[in-house]
């Protein structure tokens, strides 16, 4: 029997997860109210119809399976120029649930919600969310300007965590319960160690400086590079309730990028603040190397680098090849931003030949959240 060459591996089991999802059409069921409001279409009132005779009286519509094999033709044609690259991650993948979660999220970032479920949606999940929105301190709330979202006061000692935050529910299920940054489905966990040094690109809020800041201890050190002046303000806020742990943190306000001094333009946007290098925005920021910053400061090591830049993420990584090199920190890199995040940043870290180990998974029940592990091998 002839030996399936790897592109035939990935493309049988991309095919198998394409067609299982096909009959599926998800409504509320399948989205996250909390993140963002679920407004039914007139589409999804007629294909829920649909979906009910095709599931009773017609299974076998000719009509249905017309539009899925129609569906499933332009899906391959949109994946023709990025499916080697594709491929190749697939087999870069160290384990059986990285390599089916690539899968499944290539089916989910293609056929939608509607069709595809992803694995952190059960009655386990929305139990665990529940309990995260009674971790309450007290009544006040802040309120954002983007997409008016409110944060809650909340003590979250009951997690296990000394910290007092101006957060969400979602995101303190994400960071605290979940634990995003940790890849806990190998042994040992890649995570951020005791004593550890952590570059925490993507500050946001604060809420993951904090977390760092707590799995450190006392002899580590968290550098949080945040510079949209609403998410700093925030970020500030909270830093300053907890002062132990914020004494364990340095906020750099500045932009990572391949290399520092240049002023790029963004425009304000909470989160979701991203980058420009077209020269577009109403606002700029002068970008900074992970390998410039690491000189400047002298630091004598850095163990972790996590990533959730908006899309900035490739260009930051060329911007640490030296502190890659010479370190091999352990990584957790987000690559939900932009579909070619899922080609570009595995191939350029497999070619700088360090002896990463790669795994994937995957933190919401929406799009966004998927992580890219990188462990060193032992020497």
């Amino acid at each position: 029997m002839l030996k399936k060459s790897n592109n035939e591996t990935f493309l049988i089991a991309l095919t198998q997860e394409l067609i299982k999802n096909l009959p599926n059409w998800y409504g509320s069921e399948n989205w996250d109210s909390e993140v963002l409001p679920y407004r039914e279409s007139f589409v999804d009132r007629i294909f829920t119809q649909i979906r009910f005779i095709n599931q009773t009286s017609f299974k076998n519509s000719l009509l249905v399976k017309q539009t899925d094999f129609d569906q499933l033709f332009e899906i391959f044609v949109r994946l023709e120029k990025s499916f080697a690259g594709l491929s190749a991650f697939y087999h870069l993948l160290q384990d059986d649930y990285s390599r089916s979660l690539l899968i499944l999220l290539m089916a989910h970032r293609r056929m939608g919600y509607r069709k595809v479920k992803l694995p952190l949606n059960t009655p386990e999940y929305w139990t665990m969310r529940k309990f995260a929105s009674t971790l309450l301190k007290s009544k006040k709330i802040i309120k954002l300007r983007f997409r008016n979202l409110v944060f809650q006061h909340m003590e979250l000692s009951r997690i296990g965590y000394p910290i007092e935050i101006f957060y969400n529910p979602a995101g303190v299920a994400t960071t605290f319960i979940l634990k995003q940054y940790e890849y806990q489905k190998k042994t040992p966990v890649i995570r951020a160690q005791a004593g550890d040094y952590v570059i925490d690109a993507g500050g946001a809020w604060g809420d993951t400086a904090l977390y760092f800041a707590e799995t450190v201890g006392m002899q580590g050190k968290v550098y949080t590079f945040e510079f949209e002046p609403d998410n700093l303000e925030i970020l500030h806020q909270n830093l300053a309730m907890n002062p132990e742990l914020s004494s364990r943190i340095e906020v750099i306000p500045g932009a990572l990028w391949s290399g520092s001094g240049e002023e790029l333009r963004y425009s304000l946007n909470g989160p979701a603040t991203s980058l420009n290098n077209n020269n577009q925005g109403s606002s700029s920021v002068s970008t900074l190397s992970i390998d410039d910053f690491m000189k400047e400061k002298e630091l004598p090591r850095v163990n972790f680098i996590k990533m959730d830049i908006e899309g900035s993420e490739f260009e930051a990584l060329q911007g640490a090849e030296q502190t890659l090199r010479t370190f091999r920190p352990a990584l957790a890199i987000s690559i939900y931003h932009k579909d070619d995040d899922f080609i570009t940043i595995p191939s350029y870290l497999e070619n700088l030949k360090l002896g990463y180990e790669f795994y994937l998974d995957h933190f919401t029940i929406y799009r966004g959240e998927t992580i890219l592990f990188a462990s060193p091998k032992a020497s």
